[in-house]
């Protein structure tokens, strides 16, 4: 694991996103909430504590992206996947929805 994962910069960074958005962004959930960096932490250094560049999800939700999406925490990530995987997860929910599941 890098150093600035375990920095109080980063830890900082992740109380703040989280009271930012106080639950999940997919599905709205409150607990396990975890932040996530829209633009990945590793390639877009220059963002990585930038609050405007993470994200609260729940830890399923994250690791949807992270392994369905994704498909490995360490490929890199930028807005246009977060946008893509927004739009995929709404469509899911609206189709759990007609079916009866969400």
């Amino acid at each position: 694991m890098s150093d600035w994962r375990n920095s109080r910069d980063y830890r900082i960074w992740r109380v703040k996103v989280i009271r930012r958005d106080k639950r999940c962004r997919i599905c709205g959930e409150i607990r396990d909430r975890q932040a996530h960096h829209i633009n990945h932490a590793t390639y877009f250094p220059q963002l990585r504590f930038e609050v405007e560049n993470g994200v609260t999800l729940c830890k399923r939700c994250h690791i949807q992206f992270h392994s369905n999406y994704k498909r490995s925490s360490r490929q890199k990530c930028d807005l246009s996947d977060w946008k893509n995987f927004i739009e995929l997860s709404k469509y899911m929910i609206d189709i759990g929805r007609q079916y009866g599941k969400a």
